[in-house]
């Protein structure tokens, strides 16, 4: 972690899972409490055999999350000592447990914590992080189900003229107690859990059904932006989804313009080529969103098909007052221009800002400055001024 940042939760968590003394001792009392209780209960119910002893599983499974392969043992152990075969039982002729029973749910302790000790280690996400994405993506499910999920618009502006070319949809989301979760928080959630399967499919119709009703009033050419993860793109259902929309977008004389990032390159670079070459064959706009802020970003404009790049939020941040930062933006734009594909500038908020992306030749602006994300009944058609 760099000097003077501001540590996020995962690298307090991952600190806090190296050592501090007070950390490991508040967990070690947790499971000691954990393991003590069930065996009281246990001891209440009448002994061991019974389905109860499964409960040991709880502080097993916090072990392998927590403190890994060696912690999860010593507590599969310490759970299977507590149900050793000195636990009463009503069904044993010397009044204690079968010796191989207890020896079978021992070894199945042991089992299953090493095999989630393992698990965990494929996902770096600290256990509270593990469990807020489960019920993150309960929810998320939930409110597709329930019709809880809803789609702010925000503007794309031509820098030419000043007009509404059309808007990007953006997923937002209120939970059971009405509470609004952000979408950096939500989006990844989904994502890790396959809710955002759901969700993507939901946001393309919200998205889909709004640009028709809005396609006789606005003109033909009209583009509805939607993003598009990672996960969602390489599905094969995406598709069928897409070439529904595709068409009904093409009958009404609208564009639907689907935004990708690196990641979903990234992560299976053959079927992410097949999906957007598909699209690109319905007459579907492809835009590459978050430009420069990935590792490999020139590798795919000469490798993917598209038509739009989306320069990000931190470089237009301080284009009006960083010269490194007015010289990577005048070179995307170059770059686009180059390739046939147009640039829009993300997170515009001053004149000052737009005032320098007009004289680097961006095409397109987005961002508070020309109006900020709110429902479709909201949003504002009337042409920006420029000057």
């Amino acid at each position: 972690m760099r000097s003077g940042a501001r540590p996020s939760l995962i690298d307090l968590a991952r600190v806090g899972n190296r050592g501090p003394r007070f950390g490991m001792a508040v967990s070690f009392a947790m499971i000691v409490a954990a393991i003590g209780l069930v065996t009281l209960v246990i001891v209440l119910a009448g002994g061991a055999p019974t389905p109860l002893a499964h409960l040991y599983y709880i502080p097993v499974l916090y072990a392998a999350t927590r403190h890994g392969h060696r912690g999860a043992f010593a507590v599969a152990v310490a759970s299977g000592l507590a149900v050793g075969p000195w636990m009463p039982s009503p069904h044993g002729s010397t009044g204690f447990q079968n010796l191989n029973d207890w020896v079978v749910r021992l070894v199945l302790f042991a089992l299953v914590g090493l095999v989630a000790s393992w698990l965990a280690s494929q996902d770096a996400r600290p256990f509270d992080v593990l469990l807020r994405d489960i019920v993150l993506g309960q929810g998320l499910r939930a409110a597709v189900r329930n019709g809880r999920l809803r789609a702010h618009y925000q503007p794309l502006v031509d820098l030419q003229d000043g007009r509404i070319l059309g808007v990007e949809a953006l997923c937002r989301w209120s939970d059971s107690r009405g509470r609004s979760v952000a979408p950096d928080v939500f989006i990844p959630a989904a994502e890790h859990t396959g809710a955002i399967m759901p969700v993507g499919r939901e946001m393309l119709r919200m998205s889909t059904e709004q640009s028709l009703r809005w396609a006789d009033g606005h003109g033909d050419g009209l583009i509805m932006s939607v993003n598009v993860s990672a996960v969602q793109l390489c599905k094969p259902g995406f598709l069928v989804d897409l070439t529904r929309m595709a068409g009904e977008a093409k009958s009404r004389r609208y564009r639907l313009c689907i935004e990708i990032t690196e990641t979903a390159i990234i992560a299976d670079r053959d079927k992410a080529l097949m999906a957007l070459s598909a699209a690109r064959e319905l007459g579907v706009c492809i835009a590459l969103d978050d430009f420069g802020t990935g590792q490999s970003s020139l590798s795919y404009l000469a490798g993917f098909p598209i038509d739009i790049i989306k320069i990000d939020q931190s470089f237009v941040a301080a284009v009006d007052s960083d010269a490194t930062a007015r010289a990577l933006v005048g070179a995307i734009v170059h770059i686009a221009s180059s390739l046939g594909a147009a640039t829009i500038a993300e997170g515009i908020e001053t004149p000052e800002q737009l005032r320098v992306l007009l004289d680097l030749g961006c095409d397109v602006g987005q961002g508070y400055y020309f109006g900020r994300p709110t429902d479709a009944a909201d949003v504002d058609w009337t042409t920006r001024s420029l000057g």
